[in-house]
């Protein structure tokens, strides 16, 4: 029992770290955005910042796997066979791929532009959504981790 909670403190964690690194993304994006667009020079420093978070959402990751796997083999997968689960691991799936997919990509594009002055507009506003999309994502899965509706 004691592996249990040990697991269950360590799945939390690493849902926060995950979780509080996406805000602290977002809420830097929005003031290198508001940056660019009030002076009209992106701050660069910025983008450097939410280079260096991605490797919370790393750690934070790393810790849910580990943690997930664990409480999965000391509960037998109790959960496995639940519809919440399964909605859980596919919104854990998507959160995963759009963070590498969207946000990655997003990510690469604003630097070439940046490198060649080209417009930035349409690359922010996707960004935004993005950062918009991830929240929604893990609100998502905290509520489904916190009713377990079946």
């Amino acid at each position: 029992m004691i592996w249990l909670n040990i697991f269950l403190i360590a799945h939390l964690s690493g849902l926060a770290l995950m979780a509080g690194t996406t805000v602290a993304e977002t809420v830097v994006f929005h003031t290198f955005s508001k940056s660019f667009q009030k002076d009209g020079a992106p701050a660069l420093n910025l983008l450097g910042l939410m280079d260096k978070l991605s490797a919370l959402l790393g750690i934070g990751a790393a810790l849910l796997i580990i943690s997930g796997t664990g409480m999965m083999f000391i509960t037998h997968g109790a959960f496995a066979h639940q519809i919440w689960f399964k909605i859980k691991l596919g919104l854990i799936l998507t959160l995963v791929l759009n963070g590498f997919l969207v946000g990655g990509r997003q990510s690469s594009k604003l630097k070439r532009r940046l490198e060649v002055n080209e417009q930035l507009t349409d690359v922010i506003s996707n960004i935004k959504l993005f950062f918009l999309a991830q929240m929604i994502l893990f609100f998502t899965i905290i509520l489904l981790s916190i009713f377990k509706f079946n």
